[in-house]
């Protein structure tokens, strides 16, 4: 197979999938050799300009895995120096404030009110994913410690403040979040109820179900908790993750610096 032109269909290398046809350009002078740690290096330099730096990732992952694919050894450090860093994104949190300010904008019935701004505190204070969130029954929450199913089945326990804990009914098989007609909530009605929040109290930032969960990440984060603590409660397998949902105060990270 020439290094010119790699086309892998099919699951022999998974991560080749996202690129049916991965072109080394520039490097078709090598004809038949196979794939090496220098024609890889020379195809990043030569396409340093062409793509971003998330995409030479993606295509430097790819190779690695065909490589890895037909037991071609490549040095994959030297490699990963050239490829430029992509920077971190920073999502938008909301704080206790600001929480308060979306559940006084929901809508005045009564039932429905109390019903919503449960919803965000369970996700403000409960780090949730939707999916979690929706699926939650009443039985669920037993001697203190609410039963998750979260990604890839996996089972975890949160804890729950109590003024969330006491809206349980024991023996109640029922999702704990309905609609008026008793079936249970879907995420575009939770995204919403969000939505809705945000511009009625004129919230001026980008947030969604998910900044909930990085709102809950750094709350425990700025009280000192543990991040291996935070890694299980969020339930991420990869404590690297977990540290991509903390969002800093940079004010509070000048004023500690001040006091150097």
């Amino acid at each position: 197979m020439k290094t010119s032109q790699i086309s892998l269909l099919g699951n022999n290398a998974p991560k080749l999938n996202d690129f049916k046809e991965v072109r080394l350009r520039g490097v078709s002078q090598y004809g038949s050799r196979e794939l090496s740690t220098d024609n890889i290096i020379e195809f990043i330099r030569k396409n340093l300009a062409n793509y971003q730096p998330n995409t030479l990732k993606s295509i430097f992952s790819s190779l690695i895995s065909y490589a890895k694919f037909q037991k071609i050894a490549i040095e994959r450090e030297l490699i990963i120096r050239l490829i430029p860093k992509v920077q971190g994104k920073i999502f938008d949190t909301i704080n206790k404030e600001e929480l308060e300010q979306l559940k006084n904008s929901s809508p005045k019935n009564r039932k429905i009110n109390d019903r919503n701004n449960l919803v965000l505190d369970f996700l403000f204070y409960a780090g949730l994913r939707v999916n979690e969130l929706i699926n939650i029954r009443h039985c669920d929450y037993q001697n203190n410690q609410l039963r998750i199913l979260g990604k890839g089945n996996k089972v975890r326990y949160v804890f729950l403040p109590d003024f969330l804990a006491q809206h349980f009914q024991f023996n109640s098989q029922e999702y704990f979040f309905q609609t008026k007609n008793k079936k249970r909530l879907i995420h575009s009605q939770i995204r919403k109820i969000i939505n809705r929040g945000i511009k009625k109290a004129g919230v001026n930032k980008h947030i969604t179900p998910h900044s909930f969960r990085r709102s809950f990440a750094t709350l425990l984060n700025n009280r000192e908790v543990k991040l291996t603590t935070i890694q299980k409660l969020l339930g991420h397998s990869d404590i690297n993750t977990t540290t991509t949902y903390i969002h800093n105060n940079y004010q509070e990270l000048y004023q500690d610096y001040s006091k150097l």
